[in-house]
């Protein structure tokens, strides 16, 4: 009998720690609650990591990312038509007037809150870093849950630093340690096209140097005695701080920034899945209209130099800032020309080069974009482009996005209203809806003049960024990280590279 007793006794033993080792079959679970086992699972991150300098499996490959939805049950909203969307997106309208979104530059339309354009294009870097939807501008109605992200979407600088000096030699120094840079400019071939880890980062002259920035920063680690993967890790950290405790602040609005991003240090999220954000999948409410809202921030021209012309984004001549060539000496920015730096007289108020408002304009240079074969494959008016890719990848309007968030909804005939330029939302072919794209723009306009999102826009922003990190064990949320002090700034970035 005890022979038996102890034979059952070690099957149960076996059971138990078999039924440990499965995974516990999901529950479902508001955010906030998921929220509260981020913070525990990060506390034992934190006393499990292993040495900074060792690299773990998933840090040699992307992870495999998807496109999803993060409103799966709102309808999809398959409008305007064709004509309806050309009317709205036009540079030109039929009698000679300016299109209802092109940007006629007046001084007015400058960010209210005068926000320093380095934001402009810091977040162009950070979407490039989290986004990359290869399908070509779709004239049919895709899936979007079908589509593969080919960026990791977690705010870890793969687009730096790719797969790793083995998966992307070609990015590396022969020590497999130092990242290739040519003095202020991108590594190039002889075509004088850039060897970067995504192309888009020379898209314009002023993104491709805030890559250069990143590139000399991780150098200069390297140089102080960091190994490959402490620095990695450092500039990854650093650069998820700035995104969450300077980048976000100057563009959300600070109701919705301060429930996302709470006082405490904490996360918390209502509507992104964390299970969702756990794989890394990509809201494309995010990725095709919330987050898009930097298009309308663009600039005509920027003063490059220290006390230096204009110089246009886009205008079709060899002297404006269109990427893939070399930067010539006339074109290295002056940085404190689009962000304060301390011990640095303002060179504006307060730099020379300020955003523009988040509203429905978009500048000159966005309606006839250096598109190779642009025409033949697709619009290269970017704002068509963006609601044609919304269209037909399903997205809900602004309008229902709106009401399942519980935020007062903007109708098509008060958005008219307040915006006269946009009365062509009053055709039938909109169905009494706006893009959500638009809708965001023009929430942004009405409540904040353009000074930050409107509440829509920011509640989607802020869900993926606060989501991706909360739900990551590699983060510097998750691991309890802070820089010295607890201030590390986009100018401190650039004084790591040297380019102050």
């Amino acid at each position: 009998m005890r022979k038996i007793l102890a034979n059952l006794l070690s099957i149960h033993v076996l059971l138990t720690v078999l039924l440990m080792a499965l995974p516990l079959a999901s529950s479902p679970t508001s955010a906030g609650e998921a929220k509260g086992k981020y913070e525990e699972k990060g506390k034992h991150d934190k006393d499990k990591e292993k040495p900074e300098d060792e690299e773990r499996p998933e840090d040699k490959e992307k992870a495999r990312s998807m496109f999803g939805r993060l409103f799966p049950e709102l309808p999809a909203y398959h409008a305007p038509s064709d004509d309806a969307l050309t009317a709205l997106t036009v540079a030109v309208g039929p009698t000679g007037a300016a299109g209802p979104l092109f940007d006629e530059n007046l001084a007015q339309d400058n960010n209210p809150d005068n926000v320093p354009a380095f934001f402009t294009y810091f977040g162009q870097f950070l979407d490039h870093d989290m986004t990359l939807d290869t399908l070509p501008l779709p004239t049919a109605p895709v899936d979007p849950t079908t589509i593969p992200n080919e960026r990791d979407p977690r705010l870890n600088l793969d687009s730096v630093y790719g797969g790793g000096p083995d998966q992307n030699p070609e990015l590396y120094e022969a020590d497999k340690k130092h990242l290739k840079v040519n003095g202020r400019d991108l590594p190039r071939n002889p075509d004088g096209s850039a060897i970067v880890g995504d192309g888009r980062n020379d898209e314009n002259q002023v993104i491709a140097q805030l890559h250069v920035a990143f590139l000399r920063a991780h150098n200069s680690l390297i140089d102080k005695g960091k190994k490959i993967n402490q620095a990695r890790k450092l500039m990854r950290w650093r650069h998820q701080w700035i995104v969450v405790h300077e980048f976000l602040p100057e563009v959300l609005d600070a109701e919705v920034y301060a429930d996302v991003f709470r006082p405490d240090g904490t996360i918390q999220t209502r509507y992104y899945d964390p299970k969702h954000a756990a794989r890394a999948e990509m809201p494309v409410e995010f990725s095709v209209a919330a987050y898009r809202f930097g298009h309308s921030q663009v600039r005509r021209a920027y003063r490059i130099t220290e006390g230096g012309p204009g110089v246009q984004v886009f205008n079709n001549t060899p002297d404006d800032l269109h990427g893939g060539r070399p930067i010539t000496p006339d074109h290295i920015i002056f940085w404190p020309n689009f962000l304060s730096v301390d011990g640095v007289p303002p060179t504006g108020s307060p730099v020379a080069n300020i955003s523009r408002k988040i509203d429905t304009l978009l500048s000159s240079g966005l309606f006839f974009l250096p598109i190779p074969g642009a025409e033949p494959a697709g619009s290269a008016i970017l704002a068509k482009r963006n609601i044609q890719r919304a269209r037909e990848y399903g997205l809900p309007s602004g309008q229902a996005v709106a009401a399942r968030l519980g935020i007062p909804v903007l109708t098509n005939q008060q958005i008219i209203a307040a915006i006269p330029r946009l009365g062509v939302l009053a055709d039938p072919a909109y169905k009494g809806e706006a893009p959500l794209w638009l809708y965001v723009l023009a929430e942004s306009q009405i409540v904040h003049n353009g000074a930050k999102l409107g509440p829509v826009g920011s509640r989607i922003v802020a869900e993926v960024v606060g989501g991706l990190l909360a739900a990551d064990n590699r983060s510097y949320y998750r691991r309890g990280w802070n820089p010295d002090n607890g201030v590390f700034r986009a100018e401190d970035l650039l004084r790591e590279a040297s380019v102050l």
